[in-house]
Formats: C-alpha cells, sequence, structure tokens
C-alpha cells in the first residue's frame, strides 16, 4: 500500500467501510469537502415557491446524482496543497 501524501485533500468511497473517507492536511479543510460534498447544504427559496414558515430547501450533491443514475461510490476526489503552504514545511 502506498504512503499517504499529507498535503493532499482527498475523498473516496471505501467499500470495506461502506462509506466516503476523507483525508486532509488540516481539519478546517475537511470540513469544508465534508460539509460541501456530503452534507446537506440549505438553499434560498423565493416567496411563494414553498409554503410558509420554510423558505429553504436541503440539497445534497451526492443524492442529487444517485437521482440522476450516477454510481456514487465511483467517486474519487484528490487536491494538493501549493509547495509555499505545504503542511511538509511546517513539520
Amino acid at each position: 500500500m502506498g504512503k499517504h501524501n499529507i498535503d493532499k485533500l482527498s475523498l473516496i468511497w471505501d467499500k470495506r467501510q461502506k462509506d466516503f473517507v476523507f483525508k486532509y492536511p488540516r481539519r478546517c479543510d475537511g470540513a469544508l469537502i465534508v460539509h460541501h460534498i456530503c452534507g446537506d447544504v440549505l438553499k434560498h427559496v423565493m416567496p411563494g415557491e414553498k409554503k410558509p414558515p420554510f423558505n429553504f430547501e436541503k440539497f445534497n450533491l451526492v443524492e442529487e446524482l444517485e437521482r440522476r443514475g450516477y454510481d456514487t461510490t465511483t467517486i474519487k476526489f484528490s487536491i494538493e496543497l501549493k509547495a509555499e503552504n505545504s503542511v511538509k514545511a511546517e513539520t
């Protein structure tokens, strides 16, 4: 098995855990990717489109991709920090 790059932010589907696995160099970066890709995001809805008192709807990217017919177990995402922001340089 390869060595984990500590400067890489990544998201993959793990077959053994049957869930997404996140790896991140900084906790705030991990939270960002979890929230925006796998979490529920509330989107504002103009008055009149939904019944009051709720003027928002829930949006989940993974659920939307599944609804459109994509196999979300094949999701793979990774991005590396620029050299000047490297965690390796800080340690």
